[in-house]
């Protein structure tokens, strides 16, 4: 089977770069391993909120301002992605550019959203700053704790799941195809890269695209072993009942998403280095008090259900983009997208696409791959963002 160019994963990421090459012409193929490796996105509550997921925090040299400006431009780029993905689907995906409301429950937290307040003004995202009872008017689920708030107006959600499912839909009508599957091996020598599928068969692609999450086919594709790595998130959805939060609200210890059909999702735990799919009690219950503190409604919710999932982190947080350096240049990396996939897949699928069929743009050099190419695995590890080594 011949393909211009095959995307190994079928998460976010990557059906959001079929969805952009199919639409412009390219013979594409998504070759998603599905349970043999579980996308990042049943760790994802859907937040489209950089100013609060970690855009800019536990970040290392150039990645941070690189990726705040990234998260910016994909969170812009979101009304109209959205928009265009459910006019050529018809699906609703739970898209709500309603804004993410920050709490503070001490004068500590109060004064770092201030310091966050003014980052944000400088950067040219809209906040309004809040003192307790302007945040308990604007949101009154919020406990009589909260001494302050910081709105960000740009930001929202959407269902990270009804989206994957749209986005399958929707490069599957653009002509891209779909194969179930794990790729076993990788060969390059002459002619085509020729991609063997564990379950038999092989797959013949002008350049692939490594979109491959967690999973381990980044190695296989010449990324250094523990340069991207599992950090599982668990989390788990209430039942919403009246009295609680009408929006996003991010606070001590977890955040807050009620969605469309009734469900408050409540997140999440980050264990780096781990790939169990066994949600953790411990840290569920620890989820499910900071909730009941930041929303005093929450605290006798039923639970609905309760789940884990991997995000692919990087030893600076931040995504590997584009191909390697002396490297085999029609194989080009889209993984380590961390917290963020969700939020940066409009702007990814945007820049791979641009790069891959030659029309304006150039790979961000804070997100090389070649930045970790000389880095040992030891040393990839223990470099990992503090904040996901719990």
């Amino acid at each position: 089977m011949r393909t211009d160019t095959a995307i190994i994963g079928g998460g976010a990421i990557g059906l959001s770069i079929a969805w952009e090459l199919a639409g412009a012409g390219e013979k594409v193929m998504i070759i998603d391993g599905r349970s043999a490796v579980p996308r990042a996105t049943k760790a994802a509550a859907g937040m489209l909120a950089p100013s609060f997921e970690g855009a800019g925090r536990h970040l290392l040299g150039a990645a941070s301002a690189a990726l705040q400006d990234f998260s910016l431009r994909s969170l812009r780029a979101w009304p109209a992605f959205a928009e265009a993905l459910q006019g050529a689907t018809g699906m609703d995906i739970d898209y709500r550019p309603e804004g993410v409301l920050g709490v503070a429950m001490d004068d500590a937290e109060a004064d770092a959203l201030s310091d966050q307040a003014d980052a944000m003004e400088r950067a040219g995202v809209k906040a309004e700053r809040l003192d307790a009872r302007a945040a308990r008017e604007f949101e009154p689920s919020l406990s009589d704790c909260v001494v302050a708030g910081l709105f960000a107006l740009e930001e929202g959600q959407v269902d990270p799941v009804r989206l994957v499912g749209a986005l399958e839909v929707a490069a599957k009508r653009a002509g891209a195809e779909m194969r179930f599957g794990v790729v076993a091996r990788l060969e390059t020598t002459g002619g085509a890269l020729r991609l063997r599928l564990a379950g038999g068969g092989f797959v013949f692609a002008e350049r692939i695209v490594v979109a491959s999450g967690a999973g381990a086919f980044a190695v296989a594709a010449g990324m250094p072993a523990g340069v991207v790595q599992p950090v599982k998130g668990d989390a788990l959805a209430l039942s919403h009942g009246a009295g609680g939060p009408a929006r996003v609200v991010r606070g001590r210890g977890a955040y807050l998403c009620p969605k469309a059909d009734g469900r408050v999702v409540v997140g999440a735990t980050e264990t780096a280095g781990s790939d169990r799919l066994d949600p953790d009690a411990d840290g569920l219950a620890r989820l499910r008090d900071a909730a009941a503190t930041i929303a005093p409604a929450l605290a006798h919710a039923k639970e609905a259900s309760r789940w884990a999932g991997l995000r692919p982190g990087t030893p600076d947080a931040a995504p590997i983009l584009g191909p390697l350096a002396h490297r085999d240049d029609r194989i080009v990396f889209a993984v380590g997208h961390y917290r963020n996939g969700v939020l940066l897949a409009p702007a990814t699928a945007r820049l791979v696409a641009d790069r891959l069929l030659g029309r304006e743009g150039q790979w961000p050099a804070a997100f090389s791959p070649d930045r970790f190419a000389e880095r040992s695995p030891d040393a990839a590890m223990s470099s990992t963002p503090a904040a996901a080594r719990r």
